[in-house]
């Protein structure tokens, strides 16, 4: 399918990767970033501030988190483009279903958060099982992978089949 190689597509998943990646960092430091963003420091110390929490994202991570999180980030920003991009097609031939496309949304964005996940599991009070995991919760990386690698062939395998169904023409 060519809708994979337009420009939109690919910079669409380049940006929603980038924020994921953002957020990710600003959340594991979400007690600094909101003293910081809420109290009455000049907008340069602020900026700076920002930019070297997330640019040090380098140093306080290790080689295998830096890597899970851009390849979870990289799918995550595949799935949202593709499924922005299904609900278009969908849109433009009548047939949109918004309670479908929101919880598929919804369901990939929490799926991809690994550090989401672990909220979710502390809710459900299994908080302290994530302590006695072999890889102490990096399993829920490697999950969240799974799930957004098996997200993306059923979106593609749908979609393709709804271009086909519509004489080919997905493009927009």
């Amino acid at each position: 399918m060519k809708i994979f190689w337009t420009k939109k597509f690919i910079l669409s998943t380049i940006v929603i990767a980038f924020f994921y990646i953002a957020i990710t960092v600003y959340l594991m430091n979400v007690s600094l970033v909101k003293d910081t963003l809420f109290s009455a420091y000049s907008l340069e110390y602020k900026y700076n501030l920002m930019t070297s929490l997330f640019w040090g994202m380098w140093t306080s991570m290790s080689r295998p988190s830096l890597a899970l999180l851009f390849i979870i980030s990289f799918l995550t920003g595949l799935n949202v483009s593709l499924i922005v991009k299904r609900i278009f097609i969908l849109r433009s031939f009548g047939k949109i279903n918004f309670v479908v496309g929101g919880s598929s949304l919804l369901g990939i964005i929490s799926s991809g958060c690994a550090s989401c996940g672990l909220s979710v599991i502390a809710f459900l009070g299994l908080g302290g099982a994530i302590a006695y995991l072999p890889f102490y919760g990096i399993e829920l990386s490697f999950i969240a992978i799974l799930l957004l690698l098996v997200s993306f062939y059923f979106l593609v395998k749908d979609t393709a089949k709804i271009c086909k169904k519509n004489g080919g023409v997905c493009l927009i």
